[in-house]
């Protein structure tokens, strides 16, 4: 599917309807109280239902680039179960699909991986392989569950991968309602994970130092060693047993993976997910830690949030930013989060919070939701982090990615170039037959987050109703982007209708975004 781009200047975007999907279902509510902000256990829900007939009644969003930019973009969207090896998947596969990782080989970028909630351990569970930048996909059964770990059944809850340059691909699993566990696999398309084990059979815990059980949403990143030629896998999760409190696990891009360094980067609070992420600077390996700390009620039922940033300079040993040991306050502002639900279907029980760091420049760009008190609604904002000249960072003017819109789940990703890309979801009403509508959006920036240039890579009507549960999430906590070269790499949760699919059902949608053409162009869906 081939989409062209259109400027937004910070204003709102006139996206319209382009799709729809199904059937609610029940999600597994937290026992104890204190489980509540837990984005775990997931929805993984089957959304599928036959097509109705405001399925196939999309309108082209797209538009032009406004003349004045001197920019222009190739954009590849294509749905990894309709393009995919085995040419039945797109007639027999119901799985939900949310919650979108991706992982791009950084010497061979024509190499990608996806995970989502596509089956449960059994033996393995899958993941999503392209050896061909993206054209088409395999569902290769290659993630082993973590010997000897209790909690495998119906997981992995919660997963991130990321390549590294050498050693293959380094992913974190969560079990349900106990441990994070983390290992590589040399070939995603043929062997099993390789975990550390501390006795013979028994998969060692990513978290095993602090000796935390009751730990949330892993974040995996890849990263140099500050000060040395050797790579750092690091794994950000949240100790529920806490404040929540924010830890980061180190262990040395080795097969096994084992996990010698895990301290606290800052303390969250209760009333909201963390949404702890992860922020690598490429060039020096400085290392971030973003979450959110609810700080008051807001208005309009809303949660008024600082948000946060800490930095290491020394693989995770130590953190320290601007002086505090806790973390900085980048921006504070009104979040609706989790709940009401965005869109009347998904909790935010992953946050509206992500960053990424400018690989020329080391510069930070932070990401973050800021709902308007006069409308109410809940835009997207970015602050630009710069070098003061004495260690630390200064913290730029907001600017707004969207204008009044209901926005949700960002990811930011910046080229070698300095190009900002964010993805983000929109909530654009309702359809005639009740189903809440979504667009699929991304923002792209080169000039520091001045102006936008908008492209809209799906809307589709949400696959159910309200279902009454509030951890309903039809979408998942979070989807990813990331950046190799002057590309951008990203996927998404979506509707397989327009892609070929003969009935609804939510599925990985896989999009790059070139910002210089492409002297051999991507075969576009």
């Amino acid at each position: 599917m081939k989409q062209r781009a259109l400027r937004t200047d910070n204003r709102a975007i006139a996206w319209t309807p382009f799709l729809a999907l199904v059937v609610a279902g029940g999600i597994t509510t937290p026992t104890r109280a204190d489980d509540d902000m837990r984005s775990s256990p997931p929805d993984t829900t089957s959304y599928s239902r036959p097509a109705v007939a405001e399925d196939f009644d999309p309108l082209n969003a797209a538009g032009t680039a406004d003349p004045g930019k001197a920019v222009q973009f190739d954009v590849f969207v294509v749905d990894t179960v309709v393009n995919n090896t085995d040419s039945n998947l797109k007639l027999t596969d119901t799985f939900n699909d949310g919650e979108i990782s991706i992982a791009v080989r950084p010497e061979h970028p024509e190499q990608l991986v996806i995970t989502s909630f596509a089956e449960s351990w059994g033996v393995r569970a899958p993941l999503w392989l392209s050896k061909n930048r993206g054209n088409t996909w395999t569902k290769e059964f290659t993630i082993n569950p973590p010997p000897g770990a209790a909690g495998v059944a119906g997981c992995p809850c919660d997963q991130t991968v990321d390549f590294t340059r050498l050693k293959g691909l380094a992913g974190a699993f969560l079990t349900l309602g106990t441990n994070i566990y983390s290992a590589l696999n040399r070939n995603p398309a043929a062997l099993t994970f390789n975990y550390f084990e501390s006795a013979p059979s028994v998969a060692q815990a990513t978290n095993h130092l602090d000796g935390v059980i009751h730990v949330d949403q892993p974040w995996l990143l890849v990263g140099p060693q500050p000060g040395a030629s050797g790579e750092n896998v690091y794994v950000a999760y949240d100790n529920f047993l806490g404040a929540p409190d924010m830890h980061v696990a180190v262990a040395t891009a080795t097969s096994p993976l084992n996990f010698t360094t895990d301290n606290i980067s800052g303390f969250s609070t209760r009333f909201i997910n963390p949404g702890h992420r992860l922020a690598i600077d490429p060039s020096s390996g400085a290392l971030y830690s973003l979450f959110q700390r609810r700080i008051a009620a807001g208005a309009g039922g809303s949660q008024n949030i600082n948000y946060m940033l800490n930095r290491s300079t020394d693989g995770g040993n130590t953190w320290s930013l601007n002086g505090s040991t806790t973390g900085i306050v980048v921006a504070n502002a009104d979040s609706t989060q989790p709940t009401p639900k965005f869109c009347t279907v998904n909790a935010l029980l992953g946050g509206v919070d992500h960053a990424a760091v400018d690989p020329q420049t080391g510069d930070v760009v932070y990401v973050y939701g800021n709902r308007d008190p006069t409308t109410g609604n809940n835009r997207l904002a970015v602050r630009w982090l710069t070098d003061d000249g004495a260690g630390g960072l200064v913290i730029g003017p907001e600017i707004f990615i969207t204008g009044q819109v209901q926005a949700a789940i960002p990811s930011v990703a910046v080229t070698d170039k300095g190009t900002i890309g964010v993805f983000y979801y929109t909530c654009d009403g309702t359809s005639l037959s009740g189903f809440p509508i979504f667009t699929a959006h991304f923002a792209v920036s080169t000039d520091q987050g001045a102006t936008f240039v908008g492209i809209v890579l799906e809307t589709f009507l949400s696959p159910a109703t309200d279902n009454g549960n509030a951890r309903q999430r039809v979408l998942g906590d979070y989807m990813q982007v990331k950046a190799e070269g002057d590309q951008f790499y990203g996927g998404f949760t979506g509707n397989g209708l327009p892609f070929g699919r003969n009935f609804a059902n939510n599925d990985p949608i896989f999009f790059n975004v070139s910002v210089e053409p492409q002297k051999a162009k991507i075969a576009s869906n």
